[in-house]
């Protein structure tokens, strides 16, 4: 397996990216990962490499990148917002569609905020209306969201918490509520989150209850999702149900995983039940 790392653009954006190439012959289908934000980056990283090392090995060319302001790529992390992200995605597969001419099929896999991109992305592909902007590939793509984000408002009060966490541990008291926060994005200010800097367009683009919804999909291939929770918590998820509920060729299969994505005492240099069960599914579909 080969790792080359480039540079790609994105309008005026200028996006990170690092190709797995499997050694001898490859699969005819790719795959391009999309990670979770801000913080929830960090944490997942070393499972992510994971995750694409193991798809390489299976013999999947994969792509890995930096959304704009994050990890090595260009831009300022508070003048995104969703369609941005949407956009850098789209870059991402023309990206891995131009390094590896060929493929079949591109598959996208998120995690969190990263899965719900790579849902929006896909039905984009499918749409008439904006699919000729994407590799015709993507149609039939396999697609995999790992614990996706549904509804967008929740997400951010959660996003927010964080905040007053760091309130808590540097001021011994909340000085700015969650409505605070709130109000000073709106207003065209900036939240800090763990270091991670969240700007008015993306919480405001991002602020509603149905940024994944369980409405009928245009996508064509396979689906799978992945509800995440540690061992012996698993619970059944309505909401995930229903989304699976929503694509013609999509499975639901859970993983008992720790939060991986957050910081929790136990290091995850990889994900080994959810990446096992994910291969095992792309084998399968």
């Amino acid at each position: 397996m080969s790792e080359t790392p480039f540079y790609f653009p994105r309008d005026d954006a200028r996006l990170f990216g690092l190709l797995h190439r499997p050694d001898g012959t490859a699969s005819r289908t790719g795959f391009v990962l999309s990670h979770p934000f801000a913080e929830e980056k960090l944490w997942s990283h070393r499972s992510f490499v994971s995750a694409a090392r193991a798809l390489a090995a299976a013999g999947h060319p994969v792509l890995r990148f930096d959304y704009t302001g994050a990890g090595d790529s260009s831009g300022y992390a508070p003048d995104t917002s969703l369609e941005t992200h949407l956009a850098d995605l789209a870059a991402a597969t023309r990206a891995l569609a131009a390094q590896v001419p060929g493929l079949d099929r591109i598959g996208l896999i998120g995690l969190r905020f990263g899965a719900t991109l790579a849902a929006l992305t896909m039905e984009r592909a499918a749409d008439p209306a904006t699919g000729s902007t994407l590799p015709a590939a993507l149609r039939t793509g396999p697609l995999v969201l790992w614990d996706p984000i549904l509804d967008g408002a929740a997400w951010l009060q959660d996003v927010m918490r964080a905040d007053l966490a760091a309130q808590l541990a540097s001021l011994g008291k909340v000085v700015h509520t969650r409505e605070a926060l709130t109000a000073r994005v709106l207003a065209g200010g900036i939240v800090n989150i763990d270091g991670y800097e969240l700007g008015r367009d993306l919480f405001a683009s991002c602020d509603r209850k149905d940024l994944l919804d369980a409405t009928a999909k245009r996508h064509a291939g396979p689906v799978l999702v992945v509800p995440i929770a540690p061992p012996g918590k698993l619970k059944p998820r309505a909401d995930l149900e229903a989304l699976a509920g929503s694509y013609a060729r999509a499975t639901v299969r859970p993983a008992e995983e720790q939060p991986f994505w957050r910081e929790i005492k136990q290091f995850y240099g990889k994900a080994p039940a959810l990446q096992a069960l994910t291969l095992e599914w792309l084998a399968s579909a």
